[in-house]
């Protein structure tokens, strides 16, 4: 006769304890992966601000050494209208900086950061309400870079020429953006995106945007750091690590309130 045998299987409080271990394994590790991925964004970011800049570069030689025409200029004219989402976008005979600097590059994928959330955004509006879109929407120049308000602002009475920037090396050319302004200011700095959700004016990643400088070279920094610790006093010039504008006049006191409020953005944490 056969001697019966029984298989032993787990018991409730063991299955209990394999289930709590890759909860705490995951737990630990998907944190990791996220993070992994947002590096991985990151350098594809990094790569797209390069490219811009070499293509202004390669501007500046072809122009005198002068920049784009700053702001958004040419007639406001309604050239047409394009519907989108169960809406009407004017046309308007408009251009700014991503338009003039488009020929060098040829692919309007690198003005797009992979970490943008509205990634089926259709077009790129330049104006809120009503809404009215230039040859940059035309283009599908999507919105994620904006000069800086030291040459690309459109209160400039002029391009400006490369022979004014005395540090090139420590000075923005372009910040990662969620806004459709071809252009941002310090003004932005703690600005909290309309996307929600405890995010800034400008896109980062792991806390860190990508910046473009005015000798071509890129970097990933905090957006808050780019003010720098504002040891200089009103009317005084601005030393080296204060990223936004070379000339004397900032007032470091309304900067540091403006700072302050952007460490306070979840995002940049």
């Amino acid at each position: 006769m056969h001697e019966r045998r029984l298989e032993r299987g787990f018991t409730l409080i063991e299955l209990l304890v394999v289930i709590a271990i890759i909860a705490i394994l995951a737990a630990i590790l998907f944190p990791v992966f996220a993070q992994a991925r947002e590096k991985a964004r990151q350098v594809t970011c990094l790569s797209n601000h390069k490219q811009l800049g070499t293509a202004v570069m390669m501007y500046l030689q072809d122009y005198d050494e002068r920049f784009p025409v700053p702001g958004l200029y040419g007639s406001t004219t309604v050239v047409g209208t394009a519907q989108t989402l169960g809406q009407t976008y004017d046309y308007q005979d408009r251009t700014d900086w991503r338009v003039t600097v488009n020929p060098y590059i040829k692919n309007v994928g690198i003005y797009l950061c992979p970490s943008w959330e509205n990634e089926d955004e259709p077009i790129w509006t330049e104006c809120c309400s009503p809404k009215r879109i230039g040859n940059a929407a035309k283009l599908q120049i999507r919105r994620s870079v904006a000069g800086t308000n030291s040459w690309a602002w459109g209160g400039l009475s002029a391009s400006r020429k490369l022979a004014e920037v005395t540090r090139p090396a420590t000075i923005i050319l372009f910040v990662p953006s969620r806004y459709e302004y071809p252009d941002l200011g310090t003004w932005t700095l703690n600005w909290n995106s309309w996307t929600g959700g405890g995010r800034g004016a400008f896109i980062a990643h792991n806390g860190k945007g990508s910046y473009t400088f005015y000798d071509g070279h890129v970097k990933a920094i905090n957006p808050c750091a780019t003010f720098g610790n504002l040891n200089w006093k009103p009317g005084d010039t601005p030393p080296d690590d204060y990223l936004w504008e070379w000339w004397s006049g900032p007032d470091p006191n309304v900067l540091a309130g403006w700072q302050r409020d952007c460490y306070n953005i979840r995002e940049y944490k």
